[in-house]
Parts: structure tokens; C-alpha cells; sequence
């Protein structure tokens, strides 16, 4: 291995550590964030509502959760964008999951209005820039079924389990949209948001394996 391709695998392991203890991390400080909150019930309140005008948290909820989190996709993306092997479908999945993770750090620039009952041109804008990251990064996991086909290097249950992931949570949103969700759009949130973060770093943890192995190789 020359040094341009060391410097890859280095530059790979780096992006990929932030993209399996940043997802952890988030959603430990959001569940810490609702405990701390008298009144707060992570079953009934949505996480935006962390953030919202009237939180008692609401800069650090945009700040270190929605746009650290973004960060962390944007270096989910680098990591992903270096290790696995060339393919149409991984480059998509890399624009998919930098469109998410450029969603979650403007998410923090726009707190939602009080309760999240968005009147306000702020609060509205919440709403219409936490969409994209909503469908893009579940779509990313549907779709990388494919790229890890294509790349060889991981096995059959990796594809099954992101593919169904991936659908699974794109799904909470319309079950949300329908208003089905009363009572319980927390936890419908988290799933649909928790999910694809732990598959984040759970394929971050792969892709750390494969750089290492690759820089083994020297």
C-alpha cells in the first residue's frame, strides 16, 4: 500500500470512530436531556420539543444533539465514501447521507416554536428542513443493501437487515402524517430517528474494520 492509499485507510478509521460514538452518544444525551425535565414524557414529546423556544435545554439540544449528529453523518459519509468499493448505488448513498446529515445541523439554526406547536417562520422552518434527514438516511440504509452487495465484503444479513431497517423506520412517517401516533409520537419519533443512527453506527464499526484491515495490508 502507498502512502496516498495509508492516508485513505487513516483518514477512513477517523471519520468512521465519529460515526459509531456520536449516534451512542446523542441518543444517551436525549434520553438524559428528558429525564432532566420535569413533565417530559419521551413516549408523549417529541425530541424537537428538547430544542424547542421554551425547553429549558433548547441550545444544547440543538446544538450538541441535532447539529453534533449531523456532523457525525457528514463523517459517516466521508468514512463510507472511502472504504467501500467504487459503485453507482454507493455514491447515492453517500449523497443520501450527506443531505441527511446537512438536514440535522440546520435543524439546530431553527428551534421549534413552544410545544412544537410551530406558528412562527422559525418554527415551520424546523419542520421543513428535518424532513429531509427523516426520509434520506432511512433511504440510504434500503439502498445499501445494494452497495454492500456490490462491494462483496459484507454478508447476507447485513443487506437483509439494512434493507428492512431502512423501510421499517421510512414507514413511521406516514403512521405519523395519518395521525396514528396520539399519545405516542415520542417514541414513534425515536424509533424512526434511533433506528437508522444505530445502523449508522453499527456500519460505521464495519467500515472501521475493513480501513484497519486495509492498512494492515502495508
Amino acid at each position: 500500500m502507498d502512502l496516498e492509499q495509508q492516508g485513505t485507510s487513516t483518514s477512513a478509521r477517523a471519520f468512521a470512530v465519529i460515526g459509531i460514538v456520536v449516534p451512542v452518544f446523542y441518543i444517551l444525551f436525549v434520553t438524559l436531556l428528558g429525564l432532566r425535565w420535569e413533565g417530559y414524557n419521551p413516549i408523549r414529546d417529541t425530541q424537537s420539543e428538547l430544542g424547542a423556544v421554551d425547553s429549558p435545554f433548547g441550545d444544547l439540544m440543538n446544538i450538541v444533539g441535532f447539529m453534533g449528529i449531523g456532523l457525525a453523518l457528514l463523517a459517516f459519509a466521508v468514512a463510507y465514501g472511502l472504504t467501500l468499493r467504487s459503485s453507482l448505488v454507493k455514491r447515492f448513498c453517500v449523497f443520501l447521507i450527506v443531505v441527511a446529515g446537512v438536514s440535522m445541523v440546520v435543524v439546530g439554526f431553527f428551534p421549534c416554536d413552544a410545544g412544537c406547536v410551530d406558528v412562527t417562520r422559525t418554527g415551520r422552518l424546523h419542520g421543513t428542513f428535518s424532513a429531509p434527514a427523516a426520509i434520506a438516511l432511512p433511504v440510504a440504509a434500503m439502498l445499501s443493501s445494494l452497495a454492500f452487495r456490490r462491494d462483496g465484503r459484507f454478508g447476507t444479513t447485513w443487506e437483509f437487515v439494512s434493507f428492512w431497517l431502512g423501510l421499517l423506520t421510512l414507514a413511521t412517517g406516514p403512521i405519523v402524517a395519518a395521525g396514528l401516533a396520539e399519545g405516542m409520537l415520542g417514541l414513534i419519533q425515536r424509533v424512526g430517528m434511533w433506528l437508522p443512527f444505530m445502523w449508522t453506527a453499527a456500519v460505521s464499526w464495519k467500515l472501521y474494520a475493513f480501513a484497519s484491515r486495509d492498512s494492515a495490508r502495508v
